[in-house]
């Protein structure tokens, strides 16, 4: 591996952990093992670039896994079914998360909170046209359940699919933190630790996966109640 990559996946852990503004490019560099303290600045810039570099050292082969995924659900009919389609935004990230040492998911979760609990604009960030596609098929599928006035893309829709996402990230990473979870944030941000006491490795991350998805199917085909007026 390469030390930019290591400078990347070095970055990825420490913004999961501190957050964005918890870690500066010296510390990233530090805990890459590189001796000089400038080396995330001259290979990148700048933290934003460091971002960037973050999305495009994994979004390739998870969006190239939901479009495997995808593609599966058409040929077997289902891709009007909601929870199918629900599957597929859930489980390659939901196996990113349970890649050994992974940080990507809780990275994400953390990029949540710096921008304010709003969505990541996954389209600037990154191939993600699978993500997007899905996301359209959904709403198409929502027209035939009791939530069908979602189907189009008003304040409602937007609403619940924001909760949705979020709540795919929120739960994936904490499977990511219980397959692998960090230990207490207090310590020196360039230690490389990446078990603690509360790991759970006999974990089955297909059945926590599973969990999610029910989740997430339950938050888009609820009943969309009509609003009451007091006076």
């Amino acid at each position: 591996m390469s030390t930019r990559d290591d400078m990347v996946l070095a970055a990825e852990r420490l913004f999961a952990r501190f957050g964005v503004d918890g870690v500066s490019l010296r510390q990233i560099g530090a805990a890459a093992g590189q001796r000089n303290v400038a080396a995330a600045q001259y290979h990148f810039g700048d933290k934003q670039t460091l971002l960037q570099a973050i999305y495009d050292f994994r979004l390739a082969a998870i969006d190239a896994r939901r479009r495997e995924l995808l593609d599966a659900v058409r040929a077997s009919g289902t891709a009007g079914d909601v929870r199918a389609l629900v599957e597929v935004l859930v489980v390659p990230l939901a196996e990113q998360a349970a890649t050994p040492g992974s940080h990507y998911v809780r990275f994400l979760n953390r990029m949540c909170d710096h921008q304010g609990r709003a969505l990541l604009p996954l389209s600037e960030v990154g191939p993600v046209n699978s993500a997007l596609e899905v996301g359209h098929l959904i709403l198409d599928a929502l027209g035939g359940t009791a939530a069908g006035s979602l189907s189009g893309h008003g304040p409602r829709a937007r609403q619940r699919g924001e909760l949705a996402g979020r709540l795919i990230i929120a739960g994936l990473a904490d499977l990511e933190h219980r397959l692998g979870p960090d230990p207490d944030a207090t310590v020196d941000v360039t230690a490389d630790t990446v078990s603690g006491p509360d790991a759970e490795p006999d974990l089955d991350p297909a059945e926590y996966a599973d969990g999610v998805v029910d989740a997430v199917v339950a938050v888009l085909t609820a009943p969309v109640s009509a609003r009451r007026r007091t006076r």
